[in-house]
């Protein structure tokens, strides 16, 4: 039987640089040892950062002309992580896999 994963992270400015590293798999070691990245072409993004995560924090506070200053305890940045398990996408295959993520990403942005 397949379940649903949904993970709440908040995160401090000095924590962006690592996880754009990370997600955007910029990183040459890993050390969760069950990433293969021989299988990193598989990844698709729904929204590409176009910048990194640092950089596009400065963007949005330039554009809403947001002031005051950001302490270090302060959270800047948080990150939902929607899957399932391994049965669960290789039963429903690549397309509904696909439409699947598009529709939690979908959901979570209303």
């Amino acid at each position: 039987m397949s379940y649903a994963i949904i993970i709440n992270t908040n995160y401090k400015m000095k924590n962006l640089p690592g996880i754009y590293r990370h997600n955007e798999r910029k990183n040459t070691n890993y050390s969760n040892k069950d990433i293969n990245k021989s299988k990193s072409k598989e990844n698709y993004s729904i929204k590409s950062p176009s910048t990194t995560y640092t950089k596009l924090f400065q963007l949005i506070k330039e554009k809403y002309n947001l002031k005051g200053q950001i302490k270090s305890v302060s959270n800047v940045a948080c990150e939902y992580i929607i899957t399932s398990d391994k049965d669960f996408f290789d039963n429903i295959g690549i397309e509904e896999t696909k439409r699947f993520f598009k529709s939690a990403y979908s959901f979570v942005c209303n």
